[in-house]
């Protein structure tokens, strides 16, 4: 029986995707046997975390790496490290930061809310965020122009969430910011591809355990020995609050390397395969049509349900009574406003199609 069930909760079909409100990822039976094993022993955990973290950081081609309790730590620990460097007292002092510099840039297309605000995760450190540009668009001169002597570094946020028309590119930012000897701290959460962003240039890059990588509850940032260092020693200050059990760090490993042996088109041919099916079962309910939507930075084929006019509930009500079952049945709803709904195929079985397909005919009949 689902553990979840025997409190009262309900049976979760997650079509969703890797959400945190979730429980982003179903771990791997071998990845938690380990886990397992890891927890029932003891460890030095100041050797621990550098020592998994240099291993991790290899497998996502850095030098070194900072494991820490999920990405948005990673996002708090990276501004840290870039405002205290390897200073002690400076470490102790977050978040009351009395010297410069201490902004944070970003593009306001970039100022998320990932389940919380970024601009928080950012000002937790003592940082000032500092935005530049528009909401329809940021060009380079709104970089130059906001750099100057108070500024500690660049963040660039890689998400769905994200606005993505218009903004400046990667390569733009890490472009500017270097030649002005600034540090980029890339978001890339729940990115796919673990190399691309440090062979791009980037100082920081964090990214989620519990996302594509499908460990456990943890975050990962990768960059040089020495900004990891400034990163690690963030746990003798802000970052003490945001530990990591030794079962975790060691699952994210586990997990970061079984991800790295993946054969990602034999991934994503699966990932097809649950979104046709599940097209296919949807194709004759009245009211909606559908079509298959790739992500625009990653490989994920989601089926949109695109509620026309003569369908008999909004898109709202339509999550509602998906969600009020058992089981409740969970969809992406990023674009519910304009009468879309979305399954992502990652997470769900293909024994639980003909049910969602049910429960839909069931609540337009």
């Amino acid at each position: 029986m689902n553990p979840y069930e025997t409190i009262g909760l309900p049976k979760i079909i997650n079509g969703a995707g890797k959400m945190t409100y979730l429980g982003s990822s179903a771990i791997e039976p071998d990845v938690i046997e380990k886990m397992g094993m890891a927890a029932q022993g003891y460890v030095d955990m100041e050797l621990l975390k550098p020592k998994i973290g240099k291993l991790a950081a290899h497998l996502a081609g850095a030098e070194a790496g900072c494991v820490t309790a999920c990405s948005a730590a990673g996002i708090v620990i990276s501004v840290a490290s870039v405002l205290t460097g390897g200073d002690m007292y400076k470490v102790e002092m977050l978040p009351d930061v009395n010297w410069i510099p201490n902004e944070i840039i970003i593009q306001k297309g970039h100022m998320v809310n990932f389940g919380a605000n970024i601009a928080q995760a950012i000002r937790l450190t003592g940082a000032v965020v500092k935005e530049i540009g528009m909401v329809t668009g940021t060009k380079e001169y709104h970089l130059l122009g906001a750099i100057n002597e108070r500024t500690a570094a660049v963040v660039y946020v890689v998400s769905h969430h994200a606005v993505s028309n218009g903004m400046l590119s990667l390569e733009q930012v890490i472009k500017i910011a270097h030649e002005h000897n600034l540090p980029v701290i890339v978001d890339a959460a729940a990115e796919t591809d673990l190399l691309y962003y440090a062979e791009s240039g980037a100082d920081y890059v964090v990214f989620s355990g519990h996302k594509a990588i499908g460990g456990p509850t943890s975050g990962l940032i990768i960059g040089s020995e020495e900004r990891m260092h400034n990163c690690q020693i963030q746990d003798k200050g802000i970052a003490r609050m945001m530990k990591v059990g030794k079962e975790n760090i060691m699952g994210l490993y586990f997990a970061l390397e079984q991800y790295s042996r993946r054969n990602e088109e034999q991934q994503v041919a699966g990932f097809e395969k649950i979104a046709n099916e599940l097209q296919r079962l949807l194709s004759d309910v009245k009211g909606i049509t559908t079509r298959i939507k790739w992500d625009a930075t990653r490989p994920i084929p989601r089926v949109q349900l695109i509620l026309g006019e003569n369908c008999k509930l909004t898109g709202k009500q339509m999550i509602s009574e998906l969600e009020g079952g058992n089981p409740s049945i969970r969809t992406r709803n990023h674009l519910v406003d304009e009468g879309i709904i979305q399954f992502d195929p990652r997470e769900l079985k293909e024994d639980e199609l003909p049910v969602i397909a049910k429960r839909i005919f069931e609540i337009l009949d």
